[in-house]
């Protein structure tokens, strides 16, 4: 009874006005919170285990009842993984009817991983983060531009709902280059520019060097950034960048900076949200379980991402408890400005270039501005590198249309560094993608 009347309670607030919503929110008791997510995660877990067929015979090998399962630590050692996602297919997760579906390259295989939603869950997430976008100060008198790919992702439909909600000027110019999209949008006046953090990084250089006009805030999804890098997109504009937190699979943002850039608000009313295993420092793999979605649950779903979930208020006031920010990838997979990107991603674009053997390694750096790729392979003869290099671009052109996208549009440099043959494993078993960007984890003053 108690459970009911706090889901009405919520849907009665993800119906307010967001100025209304947030001051509800903040107001609200811990324990409403905690109950209604208890609630939703049992009926959530019956949903899977009766009508999602990897879900069912995985609960049916573990010999797991969910009928006595309160909690989503009580499945022990049983979570949901990307690699479930490609190997099983989206379909074997599906509960309900869908109406529209996305895609993630976020993965360690050629093989995009598929999620599926309702028109429901998709205005649902839009009123949800129609509130967070609201607590960073979007009001109905400003002007948005978006330059969120549009390709399979899942954030520019998000954020098209959200602004809805919001009741704001919407232009969503697509992930164009950033001098056509500078000249262009000037037309417009926009006061908020949402975009990928390295392709906001490149437009900002531009804004320096042409002029840039008065900005309220941006706003970057879809990748990590170093707080130098940071720096030079609100030095640029004088205006504040804020950071979302989310993936695919979860149907965009699982939390989002405030003003005080220090986490992101998670948004536990949609997710539970667990690190089960950690370090002395609390952080570990992020993994979540979804708690509104009717058409494809996702049960403890390995995030990849390395973090720590905050329970301490923040001192913006908000009521939303925040993830720290994320520290690194538990797998080879990098996000950066050239994209998601794994070991096959550099084994395919070596693929018939000779003069070279067979250890490689892929090391991101940063070097202040962009991201850095260096290919570092083993060269008998260092004035080869220039060839190996022309054919590793080519191969880049050829094969990977959205990775030579935004090279050309400055969003990183890449290079082929030539090293001494044996020089790469050192005895060890070599790691072929290595994030070596030094994140600097708390707010610059």
């Amino acid at each position: 009874m108690l459970t009911n009347i706090i889901e009405q309670i919520e849907r009665m607030v993800l119906h307010m006005e967001p100025r209304h919503a947030v001051r509800f929110l903040n107001v609200s008791p811990p324990w409403a919170v905690e109950a209604m997510r208890r609630a939703r995660f049992r009926r959530t877990l019956r949903l899977a285990a009766e009508r999602s067929t990897f879900y069912r015979e995985q609960f049916r090998q573990r010999g797991i009842d969910v009928r006595r399962i309160e909690h989503p630590s009580e499945l022990g050692d049983f979570y949901t993984t990307g690699e479930d996602l490609s190997t099983h297919g989206a379909e074997a997760f599906l509960t309900g009817r869908a109406s529209t579906a996305y895609e993630t390259t976020g993965t360690t295989s050629p093989i995009p991983k598929r999620v599926f939603f309702s028109q429901r869950e998709l205005s649902e997430m839009g009123r949800a983060s129609a509130i967070g976008l609201y607590h960073l100060g979007i009001r109905a008198e400003d002007r948005v531009l978006s330059a969120y790919d549009c390709s399979f992702w899942v954030s520019p439909a998000v954020l098209r709902m959200a602004l809805q909600y919001l009741d704001c000027f919407h232009v969503e110019a697509g992930k164009i280059a950033p001098q056509e999209f500078y000249e262009r949008a000037r037309v417009y006046k926009p006061n908020v520019i949402f975009g990928e953090p390295s392709w906001l990084v490149r437009l900002s250089e531009l804004a320096r060097e042409a002029g840039a006009w008065p900005l309220k805030l941006l706003f970057g999804g879809g990748e990590n950034i170093t707080e130098e890098a940071r720096q030079v997109v609100e030095s640029a504009w004088g205006a504040p960048l804020y950071l979302s937190y989310g993936q695919t699979e979860s149907f965009g943002t699982l939390g989002a900076e405030c003003e005080c850039q220090d986490g992101y608000h998670r948004n536990d009313l949609f997710f539970f949200f667990e690190t089960p295993e950690t370090d002395d420092e609390g952080y570990g793999e992020l993994v979540y379980t979804t708690l509104v979605r009717d058409v494809m649950p996702l049960i403890r779903y390995r995030s990849t991402d390395l973090t720590s979930l905050v329970d301490e208020p923040c001192s913006c006031g908000f009521f939303a408890k925040r993830i720290a920010k994320v520290r690194s990838r538990i797998d080879e997979m990098v996000v950066c400005g050239m994209g998601n990107v794994g070991p096959w991603i550099f084994a395919e674009v070596l693929r018939n270039v000779n003069g070279h053997g067979a250890d490689w390694q892929a090391v991101i750096k940063h070097d202040g501005r962009r991201d850095v790729v260096e290919l570092r392979l083993e060269l008998e003869h260092f004035d080869h590198q220039p060839a190996v290099e022309r054919a590793v671009l080519d191969n880049l052109r050829a094969g990977f249309a959205d990775f030579w996208k935004n090279y050309e549009m400055e969003l990183y440099e890449f290079r082929v560094v030539p090293c001494e043959p044996g020089s790469l494993r050192n005895g060890r078993k070599l790691r072929r993608v290595l994030d070596q960007r030094q994140m600097d984890l708390t707010r610059a003053p």
